[in-house]
């Protein structure tokens, strides 16, 4: 049996979402800050988790990794503008 130069589906598969797990918890801290904040008190670990995540957007916000995400939420935010603002009169 030949060996195929390209990588299984399930390996492909695999490495976006290690990619995509990876981008989210370097440039997404403020939303992850957000969900521990939400979290319920009685969680076990919940004060680690969100003292983890109030380090870790510190020093993110701090390097300027919040950038991309912030700047993607903002375009969102005005395109959502554009498309639910009221018609101009005519």
């Amino acid at each position: 049996m030949a060996h195929s130069s390209f990588p299984s589906p399930t390996r492909r598969l695999l490495t976006i979402v290690l990619v995509a797990a990876a981008s989210g918890i370097i440039f997404g801290s403020g939303p992850i800050l957000a969900w521990t904040e939400q979290l319920p008190v009685t969680m076990p670990y919940q004060s680690t988790l969100q003292s983890a995540a109030e380090r870790w957007n510190t020093i993110a916000d701090r390097l300027k990794m919040t950038t991309p995400y912030d700047m993607v939420r903002n375009s969102e935010r005005q395109i959502e503008s554009y498309r639910f603002a009221p018609a101009p009169d005519q």
